[in-house]
């Protein structure tokens, strides 16, 4: 057999297995493009904002790593913003603290924290030679009004050293009426720096979309260089005799489609990209074993890849009645 259909090592120790590779979605490419826009212009603020499963998170994690790589000087941080009660000031800073890697991240006076804050910000940007940092507020729909104010103060602070920070607002869709709601109630200081560049994140709503998803396991490579595309690892005859997933978006959509007809919803079909990857990855290794020059995933296979990503019980789950 040649060299060329052997796998490199076993598909049990491929990415695939533990979904800890990440894959660009149009949703992405369009929010990586709103972020170096927003830092060309020196703009102070952006926001992303959709449904769960949408793959938001999983997109802060995709730009993360693309930007350590494409602007290896700009300084990134994510904060998760947890859902509270009742704001805390020194709970904000704290968490911040910790989301910067400092190592004091307690303490009870809230000058003290938001000056030790801003010094490890500032020593970050010095620290890579860049005078701009981009934060990732990821949840964001949880912030309060008073955060809001508190993440003001840390730019104006920024600002006085010569600093820019970029924050990217990323969220559920209430984070566009939190939006609203602060143009309502004259709080457009709050809109005016963080809210007016905004992006709708999207899961796939054509079969283009799939197609376009798709490709992407013909495209990224594990190890990085070696030439083998995740599907092509998956699926080595087939691979060298035509098999290429950026084909088979008609069909992902055609079983996504049939799966979600059952469901008797009314909503139009959109395909949130944990189900899109979960049914790749179904699909690829549950499926390898039956490699060989003329396979071809049948419309049962994506349909049974489907099923496997949980789309239907999740959907359904979504507009259950609460319990009481």
């Amino acid at each position: 057999m040649s060299n060329s259909l052997l796998r490199p090592f076993a598909l049990s120790q491929h990415p695939l297995r533990d979904r800890s590779y990440r894959l660009p979605t149009p949703a992405i490419e369009d929010f990586y493009a709103l972020i170096l826009d927003a830092l060309e212009r020196r703009r102070t603020g952006i926001m992303a904002y959709g449904r769960s499963r949408m793959g938001k998170t999983t997109a802060i994690d995709y730009l993360v790593a693309l930007l350590s790589i494409n602007l290896p000087k700009l300084p990134v941080i994510v904060l998760r913003c947890r859902y509270k009660r009742v704001p805390s000031e020194t709970a904000f800073f704290s968490n911040f603290l910790n989301a910067v890697r400092h190592k004091v991240t307690n303490g009870r006076d809230t000058e003290q924290l938001r000056q030790r804050l801003v010094q490890r910000l500032c020593l970050m940007a010095d620290t890579l030679g860049s005078d701009q940092l981009l934060l990732f507020a990821d949840e964001a729909q949880n912030l309060t009004r008073s955060e809001y104010e508190w993440l003001r103060d840390i730019h104006d602070d920024l600002h006085h050293w010569g600093k820019t920070l970029l924050v990217a607002l990323v969220g559920q869709p209430e984070l566009k009426g939190e939006k609203s709601t602060f143009q309502r109630d004259g709080s457009m200081h709050i809109v005016s720096r963080f809210m007016v560049h905004e992006l709708a994140f999207h899961g796939a709503r054509t079969a283009e979309d799939c197609a376009t998803c798709l490709q992407g396991y013909d495209q990224q490579e594990y190890p990085p260089g070696s030439g083998w595309s995740h599907s092509r690892f998956a699926f080595p005859h087939a691979h060298a005799s035509g098999l290429r997933l950026a084909n088979e978006g008609s069909a992902a959509w055609y079983a996504f489609d049939q799966a979600h007809r059952s469901t008797l919803l009314p909503q139009s079909l959109e395909i949130g990209m944990e189900f899109l990857t979960a049914a790749a990855e179904h699909l690829l290794l549950s499926n390898a074993m039956h490699d060989r020059s003329e396979f071809r995933p049948s419309i049962e296979l994506w349909a049974q890849a489907v099923k496997a990503s949980g789309y239907v019980e999740a959907t359904l789950s979504e507009i259950a009645p609460p319990h009481h």
